[in-house]
């Protein structure tokens, strides 16, 4: 926080000292709200995938202590109203930021703004405490929902998982795991896919150039590798193998995770498989 926002709120505060109590206590929000540090976010994208929907936002105030989200059925918008708190604590202000809401129903267009709750610091030199003030909401941003049927239609929507393979793998063998990945929305280019191993594994192999989605792999470490340059068509569904050496006994995860610039939805960009190495039976 600047010097010059402290003084700023200092300021708001020593006004409501002048004033009697009952005055300040009905004017103090107003005079927070004009504060130039509290200002309503820009929502930029909304993205339905019901039960849940993705909010992608330009953060305008700080230091944010929490958003809160209203959603209400586009051709209804006096029918429900869906209000849903998510934490805030982005730094800074002009931040890309993205919050989810649940709740919504499948099949339906919704409509969508945002705010923000401000903190104010407290001030030992003066009487009154302020009320940690919301940001007036954002502008509105209106959405149809998902149609599976017609993936291209849809915002591109990058998920990595499940990981499927042995829990149980004997040590001393060798064994291929599998990390699934798909794309509900429109064509993610330049696709990067990476998997890797904690504990008793190592990487045998990273996957064919070319084979999966056009993707081109190298080793990453001694127990995964990084797949670069892929590209995953609306609606597609693959695996990508991760071929492994159970070095010894013991617990580990294979984790994996997927990333895209076009992606609108990083909620769901990661997966991970736990598993214990056992001894080999002769």
């Amino acid at each position: 926080m600047t010097s010059a926002r402290r003084t700023r709120r200092v300021l708001h505060l020593s006004l409501g000292v002048g004033m009697a109590c009952g005055l300040a206590a009905t004017t103090a929000t107003p005079a927070a709200a004009a504060d130039p540090i509290v200002k309503a976010p820009t929502l930029l994208t909304l993205q339905l995938d019901a039960p849940t929907a993705y909010l992608t936002f330009r953060d305008n105030s700080e230091p944010d202590t929490a958003y809160t989200m209203t959603l209400t059925e586009k051709d209804n918008p006096g029918y429900t109203k869906i209000v849903r708190r998510a934490p805030g604590g982005i730094p800074g202000t002009g931040r890309v930021a993205k919050r989810s809401a649940t709740g919504i129903k499948p099949g339906v267009a919704y409509c969508a703004t945002i705010r923000a709750t401000v903190h104010y610091e407290d001030n030992p030199l003066n009487a009154y405490k302020l009320e940690d003030p919301d940001t007036p909401e954002s502008n509105k941003v209106c959405a149809g929902p998902v149609d599976a049927s017609k993936p291209q239609s849809a915002p591109t929507d990058l998920s990595v998982g499940p990981i499927t393979g042995e829990a149980n793998p004997p040590s001393g063998t060798n064994r291929n795991y599998w990390v699934g990945y798909t794309n509900k929305g429109a064509d993610a280019k330049g696709v990067v896919l990476e998997a890797w191993a904690t504990g008793p594994m190592k990487l045998r192999r990273p996957p064919e150039n070319g084979t999966f989605s056009g993707f081109t792999c190298a080793a990453a470490g001694t127990s995964g590798f990084r797949c670069t340059g892929g590209t995953v068509k609306a609606g597609e569904k693959g695996q990508i193998p991760l071929l492994i050496a159970v070095t010894s006994t013991g617990n580990g995860t294979i984790h994996a995770s997927i990333t895209g610039s076009s992606d609108t939805n990083t909620a769901d960009n990661g997966a991970s498989f736990d598993f214990q190495a056992i001894p080999r039976v002769p």
